[in-house]
């Protein structure tokens, strides 16, 4: 029986491997690169070649040339796995509002500050609604609200 904790894929480094996932197998299982059988298992894919190989941590540096310790790999994925959501809620919110998104995006890719230290606001609205930590009926009187000072 194994146990998958994560599923986004995360590139290695600089590498073209990328890490698709960290399992755990109380059975063990068999290295792709050497003999071992192991009970600790990284899942990587090479982006380029399409090759998909299961390896334990010391054969991820033998197969990818970057040294992956246990906690990066899973610091890693959960970093992935965050973006992955918050990229698919931010395309919710541009399927239901495309006018809104695309006025966001275009605002986010002309902003400049005035000042240094002067916040984006168009981005800090965009970071609010791609987290998901609001409402929706906060992202409807936040867009009135920017829409009638932007066009004001």
């Amino acid at each position: 029986m194994s146990t998958q904790l994560s599923t986004p894929a995360a590139q290695i480094g600089t590498t073209d491997w990328n890490l698709t996932g960290i399992r755990t197998s109380r059975a063990g299982e068999r290295c792709g690169h050497c003999p071992r059988t192991l009970k600790n298992l990284y899942d990587v894919e090479n982006r380029v070649t399409g090759q998909k190989m299961t390896v334990g941590r010391g054969c991820c540096k033998k197969v990818t040339g970057w040294t992956l310790a246990a906690a990066e790999a899973a610091r890693i994925l959960r970093a992935a796995a965050i973006e992955a959501r918050q990229a698919a809620v931010w395309a919710e919110f541009a399927a239901e509002h495309p006018k809104d998104a695309a006025l966001l995006e275009a605002d986010i890719a002309a902003w400049r500050p005035a000042w240094p230290s002067q916040a984006n606001r168009p981005a800090h609205i965009k970071n609010n609604i791609s987290r998901g930590a609001t409402p929706r009926s906060w992202w409807a009187g936040c867009m009135r609200e920017y829409r009638r000072t932007r066009c004001a």
